[in-house]
Formats: C-alpha cells, sequence, structure tokens
C-alpha cells in the first residue's frame, strides 16, 4: 500500500515539476510595455522585469494581475504616500493593489492613500510595434 502512495506522489511531484518547465509563467506587463510613470506630489515608479523601482531610490518586486474592478499591481510590500515626502516602503502594513487603467499598455497606475487617489502618468512614451 504504502509503494503505491509513494509512486502516487513521485507520479504528481513530477507533473508538476515538468508542467512548470514547460509553461513558465510570463508576465502580463512585460519590460517592452513597462515604463516610467510620474506623480508632482509623489515623484516617479519605474515598471520593468517585474519590479518597480520607485524615485530612483528603492526596488520593490510586484505582480500584475486583475480582479473584478480591472488589472493591478499587486507588490511584494506595501508602497503608500507619505504627505510632502513621497512614496514610502512598509513591510508590516498590507498590502494594497496599485490599479492600472489597462492592459498592455497602461498609461496611467492609480495608488489610494485612504480616499485621496494618487494617479501616477505615463512619462515614457508607448513603443509601437
Amino acid at each position: 500500500m504504502w509503494r503505491v502512495i509513494s509512486f502516487g506522489v513521485v507520479a504528481a511531484g513530477t507533473v508538476l515539476l515538468i508542467t512548470l518547465l514547460v509553461f513558465p509563467r510570463k508576465p502580463v506587463v512585460d519590460a517592452g510595455e513597462a515604463g516610467l510613470f510620474a506623480n508632482d506630489c509623489c515623484g516617479t515608479v519605474k515598471l520593468a522585469d517585474g519590479k518597480m523601482l520607485l524615485n530612483d531610490q528603492r526596488t520593490v518586486s510586484y505582480i500584475v494581475a486583475r480582479d473584478a474592478d480591472g488589472p493591478y499591481i499587486l507588490p511584494h510590500v506595501d508602497v503608500g504616500v507619505v504627505a510632502d515626502q513621497g512614496l514610502d516602503v512598509d513591510g508590516t502594513r498590507s498590502v494594497r493593489r496599485l490599479r492600472l487603467d489597462r492592459l498592455p499598455t497602461p498609461s496611467r497606475i492609480t495608488l489610494h492613500e485612504g480616499l485621496t487617489p494618487y494617479d501616477f502618468t505615463r512619462s515614457t512614451p508607448r513603443l509601437r510595434k
């Protein structure tokens, strides 16, 4: 009996490993469609290859996903706004979603700090294909 269970676990693990190798996750926003987004109050957010560079100082990894409200960026740690200081990273707070206006070529990122929305608009031109 244990031999059958062991074989099943090994087989399932092998199938999972092959699936992950054959179908790697591709980011929804690739480096060519990412870019630099700016806000007068808070500074800049640069998206490229799953990394978000905040005001040319701090890098935070992120994923792009979609829910009923549309596409969003989910950073690894919370990214927020501190009045008169700009962007802040806080690993102790719950992570909030940064909303994208569209995919695959977003022109705006919206970050909510409480009820106040902060819009970061694209500063780099879109690539033409």
